[in-house]
């Protein structure tokens, strides 16, 4: 579980990329109580969230603290200019104090980032892999404001679904072969030793992203592809938003 390190300022707003964080937004109801304002944006499929969420958000976006924000054209940086301009926003209409936290994988919102603090705000950019949104408030010393330890354990799923938007979006080079495959999963998970390619793999296969024939020449079905991940847990609770 991971904790986010923003001071006391009283003032936050959270602007969240649902292209790659989409399981974050299960946990808005909770974290939102920690924040003033909360933006999320997508550009691709409409992430899917449990019934028992939906009222939670409704109330938040009735409430005007919580917006989610479909783009009109999808593109691949569609959710990053949606999340570009409403921290331009937020930054004219919020006091000047208001700190920013952006949940992304995408590197190219450190743009956003970088001129958020020219403009003289505090604001991070955090991967959004955590499982959870927990707010942790900094220590009152300058020289003690560290990020805390984090130790977070991550499902199957969650591993598949970072490979299969990482890396077998239509229009991306993907591999032909299956051991060209496993060594593309190799690459791309060698920091989590944990994670075993024979299982991606199989993932993969179980969910119809690809198909393997009998010589392990690899195939893609791009309809797969440009829907949301079915993982072994959904169930016809889950609704699109």
């Amino acid at each position: 579980m991971k904790t986010y390190p923003i001071t006391n300022s009283g003032t936050r707003a959270l602007l969240i990329d649902l292209d790659n964080c989409p399981r974050q937004i299960e946990e808005l109801p909770e974290a939102l109580a920690g924040f003033q304002r909360a933006i999320a944006c997508y550009g691709g499929i409409a992430p899917k969230v449990h019934v028992s969420v939906v009222p939670l958000l409704a109330a938040a976006i009735n409430d005007g603290k919580l917006e989610i924000i479909g783009m009109q054209k999808r593109g691949k940086n569609a959710a990053d200019f949606g999340l570009a301009f409403w921290a331009g926003r937020l930054s004219a209409e919020m006091p000047p104090e208001t700190e920013f936290l952006i949940l992304s994988q995408d590197a190219d919102l450190d743009h956003v980032v970088n001129l958020l603090r020219s403009a003289g705000r505090q604001v991070e950019r955090i991967d959004g892999k955590a499982s959870k949104i927990e707010i942790a408030p900094r220590p009152a010393s300058a020289k003690s404001r560290q990020p805390a330890t984090t130790t977070v354990k991550r499902s199957l799923d969650d591993f598949v679904e970072d490979y299969r938007r990482q890396h077998l979006k239509t229009g991306k080079a993907r591999p032909a072969k299956k051991t060209t495959l496993m060594n593309s999963i190799k690459s791309c998970f060698k920091k989590h030793k944990e994670v075993n390619p024979e299982k991606i793999v199989q993932a993969l296969l179980e969910r119809g992203i690809i198909a393997i024939d009998g010589k392990g020449r690899v195939t893609y079905p791009d309809a797969a592809l440009e829907s949301p991940l079915l993982t072994t847990e959904s169930n016809n609770d889950e609704l699109p938003l």
